[in-house]
C-alpha cells in the first residue's frame, strides 16, 4: 500500500464508525448531543430534532457515507464513482458552512473529502481501464 492509499483509507475509515453511529443517534436518540455546538448551529439541530423529514435526510446521508467508505476501504466501488460521491459532499458540506448551517469542524470535512476525491481521481487516472465490449 502507497502513501495515496494510506491516505484514502485513513482519511476514509472514520465514516464507517461515524455513519452507523449517527444514523443511531439520529432515528433511535434524537436529542442533542454535547458536541452539537461544535458542528451545527442551534437552529439546525433544533430542526432536526423536530422534523421527520430532516431526520430521514440526515439519516441518509449518514449511511450513505457509511456505505461509500466501505464500498473505498473493500474495493467494491471504483475510484472514479467514489470521487464523484466525495465531491458531492465535499461540496454540499461547504456550501452548508457557506450559509452558516454548520461550523469549521465540517468546512474541514468539507476540505478532507475534497481532498479523497482527488486522491481517488489520481488513484484512478493510473490505473489501466477495463476493457468494454
Amino acid at each position: 500500500m502507497g502513501l495515496r492509499d494510506a491516505l484514502i483509507f485513513v482519511l476514509t475509515a472514520p465514516w464507517l464508525a461515524l455513519g452507523p453511529a449517527n444514523v443511531y443517534k439520529i432515528s433511535m436518540i434524537n436529542r442533542g448531543s454535547p458536541m452539537a455546538k461544535y458542528i451545527v448551529v442551534p437552529p439546525a439541530e433544533e430542526c432536526q430534532a423536530a422534523c421527520n423529514i430532516a431526520r430521514m435526510w440526515g439519516c441518509l446521508f449518514w449511511g450513505l457515507q457509511a456505505v461509500v467508505a466501505g464500498g473505498i476501504v473493500a474495493g467494491g466501488v471504483g475510484d472514479r464513482t467514489a470521487a464523484a460521491a466525495k465531491l458531492y459532499v465535499g461540496a454540499a458540506l461547504a456550501v452548508a458552512y457557506k450559509e452558516d448551517v454548520v461550523r469549521e469542524v465540517v468546512a474541514a470535512g468539507a476540505a478532507v473529502e475534497i481532498v479523497v476525491a482527488l486522491l481517488l481521481l489520481s488513484r484512478a487516472a493510473g490505473a489501466p481501464r477495463p476493457k468494454t465490449a
